[in-house]
């Protein structure tokens, strides 16, 4: 079996996508299976990581490097003729990593959808003309392709429900987050002063407002810890950067947006507490890497997050800044209870590898090319 993948994230994207598309191949080429890729990185720009960051160098998987604009490829593809799985060399299956629909001539169809949050359009999470593309868009991928993966249950039950997808079509290829101990220290140095530690792209759906309202009570209540925002700037930004600018503890936060991968780990195991009180996830993978180094989380009770991470956080309602505060509190304040729960988070973080999400996605794999045209679909009397 060939597998043709679009490797474009892999290649520019920092965030959820490209860490997925990066680290499936990476589980493929240590499964033995480099050999049966066909990896399709169309940019303009050159590639933000070397191939040995990709984790590629010195293996069989085939990069297929097309320096033109993403948006020119479609009129390329059909000007040629061609689909993009003749563009690898031809492929058995071709995998969508992204929602970006792309010409397939003869191979299966794979498409991952990591969430339904462009569905939610009252929510104010995404400028509507970019919801509506992005509903289109995977809508018509999701009903295109053999099979859909998705990263847990929850977001299986979106897909159905929400893109009309049918239930024998949804395979569920967790992802892993092992990808942190690459960069973990065997000794962590201690931080310089003690700090609560948010890693979040920050926009309205990562809920950071109430997250600022939060500690902003536990500088009231006299805690020493400042609170380090890591991420860059998002739909409706606006809002969060207004209320720090005329927050009280507004000198006891830091905004970075630019992080390198390999200074996460040691913010993630030196934190005195990793703050995530998002609205809405498909997946959730900050708070999982930051259980990975031994973190211990205050996350929300809704969306994928309990799926995901088990009793191994505090979850708490997400629109309840009391209840987010009073968790942050007691995490802070009662040493045997937060020990208690990093134990837990190792053990939950131990369970979600790149390796198990590469496994079951070549099983899915399998499973489109077995697939038959006309799916059954049984109900329930």
């Amino acid at each position: 079996m060939r597998v043709g993948i679009d490797y474009r994230p892999a290649l520019q994207n920092r965030e959820g996508i490209g860490r997925y598309t990066r680290e499936l191949v990476r589980a493929f080429v240590e499964l033995g299976f480099g050999g049966n890729l066909g990896l399709f990185g169309y940019t303009l720009a050159a590639s933000r990581y070397t191939r040995e960051e990709l984790g590629i160098a010195g293996t069989n998987a085939e990069l297929v490097r097309l320096r033109v604009p993403s948006k020119a490829l479609p009129w390329l593809l059909a000007r040629l003729g061609k689909g993009v799985d003749d563009l690898v060399g031809g492929a058995d299956v071709y995998h969508h990593t992204q929602p970006n629909r792309l010409v397939v001539r003869r191979a299966a169809e794979v498409v991952t959808v990591f969430d339904t949050i462009y569905l939610a359009t009252d929510a104010g999470y995404l400028a509507p003309a970019d919801a509506e593309r992005m509903a289109a868009t995977n809508r018509a991928l999701a009903h295109g392709a053999k099979r859909v993966l998705v990263p847990c249950e929850f977001v299986g039950a979106e897909v159905v429900m929400g893109l009309g997808v049918y239930p024998n079509k949804v395979s569920v290829t967790g992802l892993g987050c092992d990808h942190v101990l690459r960069h973990l220290p065997a000794i962590v140095p201690k931080a310089r002063e003690p700090f609560v530690l948010t890693v979040a792209r920050v926009d309205a759906r990562k809920n950071h407002l109430r997250m600022l309202r939060a500690f902003e009570r536990l500088v009231q209540e006299g805690f020493p810890q400042r609170w380090l925002v890591c991420g860059p700037r998002g739909f409706g930004c606006e809002d969060f950067e207004r209320a720090l600018a005329a927050s009280p503890a507004r000198a006891r936060v830091e905004w970075r947006t630019d992080v390198r991968d390999d200074e996460l780990p040691s913010l993630y195991a030196s934190c005195d507490l990793f703050l995530f009180a998002s609205l809405a996830e498909g997946f959730g993978l900050p708070p999982l890497e930051a259980m990975a180094c031994g973190a211990v989380v205050v996350s929300s009770c809704v969306t994928s997050l309990p799926e995901v991470l088990g009793d191994a956080a505090w979850l708490v309602e997400p629109t309840d800044e009391e209840r987010i505060f009073e968790a942050c509190r007691r995490l802070l304040s009662e040493r045997e209870l937060s020990d208690e729960l990093r134990a837990r988070a190792r053990k939950q973080a131990r369970k979600h590898t790149w390796r198990e999400c590469a496994k079951h996605t070549l099983l899915a794999y399998q499973k489109a090319l077995d697939a038959d045209e006309s799916p059954v679909v049984r109900r329930a009397l």
